[in-house]
């Protein structure tokens, strides 16, 4: 907003002030015509209506100028359509569909980050050093095309709207943030984000504003996953307040509302019995020893089952963590106790982790170790835990579980990421060979404390964020109703025959999980190359094993290979392309295909040749262009391939184009 813009606006309104006066004296009597004539010359003298807004010189002080106003946001057009030559049948979008939003659901802009606005508005002031302000907006499609609910063409702003002040009075300084679509972040059990590995190909929506190129030349830079969405933080509607009191770097940051997994998507915006609250104390200490933050943080949601039910639906989770760094090594860790409370659940859990970071001033190969004993009563669905308890649900205790996408039953996780009921070792380790390639492996194993369940998680990486549009949010999808499909990434749950393994509660499950990401950049001329190769293994075996052997004893293996390359033939424009494949391959322990019994002869089918034997391909490729520094257009063209040679349903074959237009003022 300009003083261009506004002098107009303000001359036409002095005007029709003027002309109000005026047609007021044509009808005036001669003493009420003198009188109004003399108002008018009194208002005119020694006053005067600023270029900005409506009001008197005396009110400047109390007024808000364009020139103090900062205003920014990012627009974003974006057209997905899918071509599937064949596919699964219980998928919630035709064979061909087009859709002008990332996720095909009716409330994209309630989901907690399930789908991005086309449009979000900015507006911040500093009225003084002291105070300052924030509004923001956004509007969310949700145009999904061939979805069959009439709410998928319409505009939505729903839980988009917040405002923030902030205040800094003597030795406090205060923040107070309310609306929808927060973010906040306090600790790993309690709230924050799991950690997992973003694709690089893919166009992340929560991208801030950078040259596209630059984006790849991050990728190998920086030694942290960069594409976080909400950096980490856990999305909620209600409000934040945050102060500290600067002479002793103490500080107090609490929260009052609802969360992304507190409500359920068809409970999201009615007045479904269910609240979450979360306060952290903290406190940054610098002594000769030790120098970083030590906080406590208590976080609880309470809730009914239903309106018709009204027992208890509670979850509490309170921790102790730290991060210091004592004699050049980083120290950080966190020690909890938490409760579920509901009528499937009420018991106590207790868990820590510690880890240890050595960094380039102390060992020439810079690495980390983590340890982590989490018992399965210790769950925050807001938190880093990857959750194994049936008893906790997203949404509450009524939600059936094929909505659930919480539930993440015997995950073979990514190296980094924790679970409860399991304890086990998290390592990392970064190095370099010259100054043009980069090398980042990491290893974890894990074994659960309490069989819980006789299933196995694993994640289907290639064509991860594709196949999760298929069927969102749906937990049984696909042909063996065994695809779980939440944001952005894809999974799928194997049921363990316990006939074979063994009663439930005679044996224990091992994970474990390697990673290696080999990142090289280096000049072509006067052009830069980047090059991306990602190779991940897991395993997931009856019994604690530290090494990822292939035995009788394995239930599943998955092996990832992505490769992404990026290509800048100018300063705005740039090339990217990517191959990717999959192989699962399951045990006799685990599912056996329905589809092979007997061959042609009657003969029975061993189990050895009815295994789960899964293949998935990806071949992509993408142009970036910078239009100037704050537009761009970027395309993504991907085919995809997935079969299983035992289980003959599951196979799907099709290619996507996806085009984004977006441009950050």
């Amino acid at each position: 907003m300009t003083k261009d813009f506004l002098y107009p606006i303000n001359k036409m309104a002095l005007s029709t002030i003027v002309l109000f006066f005026a047609t007021s004296a044509l009808f005036a009597g001669g003493a009420e015509k003198d009188s109004l004539l003399h108002k008018k010359d009194s208002l005119q003298q020694n006053t005067v209506l600023n270029h900005y807004f409506n009001s008197l010189e005396l009110n400047h002080g109390k007024s808000l100028f364009a020139k103090d106003l900062v205003v920014s946001g990012v627009m974003r057009a974006l057209v997905v359509y899918r071509d599937m030559q064949r596919a699964y049948i219980d998928n919630i979008t035709s064979e061909r569909s087009i859709a002008f939003s990332d996720y095909p659901t009716a409330n994209i802009a309630t989901a907690g980050g399930a789908g991005y606005p086309v449009l979000e508005l900015h507006l911040s002031s500093a009225l003084s050093s002291k105070a300052s302000f924030e509004i923001g907006y956004s509007i969310a499609p949700t145009f999904t095309g061939d979805v069959q609910n009439a709410n998928s063409r319409t505009l939505s702003a729903r839980q988009n709207i917040n405002f923030t002040g902030k205040v800094r009075n003597g030795l406090f300084e205060t923040t107070v943030t309310a609306g929808e679509m927060l973010w906040m972040k306090m600790s790993k059990f309690t709230m924050g984000l799991p950690e997992y590995r973003d694709n690089f190909f893919n166009r992340l929506p929560w991208d801030w504003y950078r040259k596209s190129f630059l984006r790849y030349e991050e990728y190998f830079s920086l030694s942290t996953n960069i594409g976080n969405q909400g950096f980490g933080g856990t999305a909620l509607n209600g409000v934040i307040l945050e102060s500290r009191y600067l002479p002793l770097q103490t500080g107090i940051k609490a929260m009052f509302g609802r969360t992304a997994t507190s409500v359920g998507l068809a409970q999201g915006i009615n007045y479904f019995p269910s609240y979450t609250t979360a306060i952290r104390l903290d406190k940054v200490i610098f002594e000769k020893v030790a120098a970083g933050t030590i906080g406590m943080n208590l976080y609880t949601k309470r809730a009914q089952v239903s309106y018709e039910d009204k027992r208890a639906d509670n979850n509490t989770v309170a921790t102790f963590d730290f991060n210091l760094r004592i004699r050049k090594v980083l120290f950080s860790g966190e020690f909890g106790l938490g409760k579920i409370d509901n009528p499937a659940n009420s018991a106590l859990g207790s868990g820590y982790f510690v880890k240890a970071e050595f960094d380039k001033t102390v060992v020439k190969l810079p690495f980390s170790v983590e340890y982590y004993n989490i018992g399965k009563g210790l769950a925050s669905l807001d938190g880093s835990i990857l959750n194994s308890n049936a008893a906790l649900t997203q949404g509450g205790y009524a939600t059936d579980k094929v909505y659930d996408m919480s539930y993440m039953p015997n995950i073979a996780q990514e190296v980094g990421m924790v679970a409860n009921n399991r304890q086990g070792v998290n390592f990392r380790a970064e190095g370099g060979i010259g100054k043009y390639v980069r090398v980042q492996f990491g290893y974890a194993f894990s074994g659960e404390k309490e069989n819980t369940h006789d299933t196995i998680t694993i994640q289907h990486r290639v064509n991860d964020f594709s196949r999760s549009r298929m069927r969102p949010w749906f937990q049984a999808d696909g042909p063996y109703h065994r695809v779980k499909s939440n944001w952005f990434r894809t999974f799928e749950t194997i049921s363990i025959n316990s006939a074979k393994a063994g009663v439930s509660s005679t044996y224990l499950k091992g994970f474990c999980a390697a990673e290696l990401l080999v990142k090289a950049q280096f000049n072509i001329g006067k052009h830069k190359m980047v090059i991306l190769n990602l190779n991940t293994f897991n395993t997931a075996q009856k019994g604690f094993s530290p090494l990822p052997f292939l035995n009788d004893n394995t239930f599943i293996s998955v092996f990832y290979e992505d490769l992404t390359v990026a290509y800048s033939i100018f300063k705005n424009l740039a090339v990217v392309g990517e191959f990717g494949l999959e192989t699962v391959k399951g045990g006799t322990m685990v599912d056996l295909s329905p589809d092979k019994i007997t061959d042609a002869n009657g003969a029975l089918f061993a189990d050895k040749d009815r295994t789960i034997n899964q293949f998935g391909t990806a071949l992509a490729f993408g142009i970036d262009y910078d239009i100037n520094k704050t537009m761009g257009i970027h395309l993504r063209r991907r085919y995809m391939t997935h079969h299983d040679t035992n289980f003959t349903k599951d196979v799907f074959v099709g290619d996507e184009t996806t085009l984004e237009f977006k441009i950050f003022f």
